[in-house]
């Protein structure tokens, strides 16, 4: 047998033996997903994915987002453990390729901010949604769409973590971010698969208006550096953004309870967005009463969310 025969031989039997693997682990995988979301009384988890996501990538299954998740917190832990031991880092500018990276990140979530927080709120306007109360409608292939590409842009957004141990910020990758981070890619996956549209629109399009101004801040912080007249100047509204996020996830909260109990959106997945966003809140407010409490001065703010 000639080699090249051989090697194909040895690739085919490696590729058939990779794919039965991944299939069994994705059976167990989803059978444990979709069992624990029954059980939690989401019986709608039983259906196949709502037809505006159907078939697109991530959806289907829950297994890819449960295995990218995994990864991320294994990176997140082994670099965090790593940088702890190489000891704290030496004061001194980060890497031209570094901080072209960081401003390139930021450019690129300001502008999809604002293109997921326009076309949400342009989407609500078209299919004349309520403000909150809005049940969830099959037809509206442009909500879904818009609701899809917010999911993807959570995954997206674990790059502010790798940014961090890039930049050696280990104060940074607190448990609040990891857990933020980790965790809402789940939840939009689930209101993907079941119900991408109706009052998931408000949550949308108000965390992407958020990013917006965040990531400019972020945007301007890297740019400045460490000038610190030049912070005093531009960033002294750090606080006010991190209000702005606090409002943020009290409004959903509020509006996760209304929708909980009055709208004719799945009930399960205003109830996940509710104690969701008590955890958000909670960790939230500590955060900001440990950085700002008791101070008459803005300082640099950690990046969060």
């Amino acid at each position: 047998m000639a080699l090249s025969s051989f090697v194909d031989v040895f690739k085919s039997g490696n590729m058939n033996h990779l794919g039965q693997t991944w299939k069994s682990y994705d059976a167990a995988v989803s059978k444990f997903v979709f069992d624990g979301l029954s059980r939690m009384g989401y019986a709608e988890i039983r259906k196949p994915a709502s037809p505006l996501t159907r078939g697109k990538p991530l959806i289907d299954s829950p297994t890819p987002l449960v295995t990218l998740i995994i990864v991320y917190l294994t990176t997140v832990s082994c670099g965090f453990l790593s940088q702890k031991l190489k000891g704290p880092k030496k004061q001194k500018a980060d890497p031209l390729w570094l901080r072209i990276l960081v401003q390139l990140h930021n450019v690129f979530l300001i502008g999809l901010s604002a293109y997921m927080s326009f076309t949400s709120a342009y989407c609500a306007w078209k299919h004349s949604y309520r403000f909150w109360g809005q049940g969830y409608s099959s037809s509206e292939k442009d909500m879904g769409w818009i609701i899809y590409v917010f999911f993807l842009s959570k995954i997206y957004e674990f790059m502010d973590t790798f940014i961090m141990l890039f930049k050696g910020k280990l104060e940074q990758v607190s448990f609040l971010h990891v857990y933020h981070h980790g965790s809402i890619s789940a939840i939009w996956w689930a209101i993907c698969y079941g119900a991408p549209g109706g009052d998931a629109w408000y949550n949308a399009f108000l965390n992407s208006l958020v990013h917006v101004i965040m990531y400019t801040y972020y945007l301007l912080a890297t740019i400045i550096g460490k000038d610190a007249k030049k912070k005093k100047r531009y960033l002294w509204w750090g606080r006010y953004l991190t209000q702005f996020q606090i409002f943020q996830f009290v409004s959903m909260l509020v509006q996760a309870a209304y929708v909980w109990t009055v709208s004719p959106y799945p009930k399960f997945l205003s109830g996940l967005l509710f104690f969701y966003m008590i955890s958000l809140l909670a960790l939230f407010l500590n955060f900001y009463i440990k950085k700002h409490g008791g101070k008459s001065k803005s300082t640099p703010r950690k990046k969060m969310s």
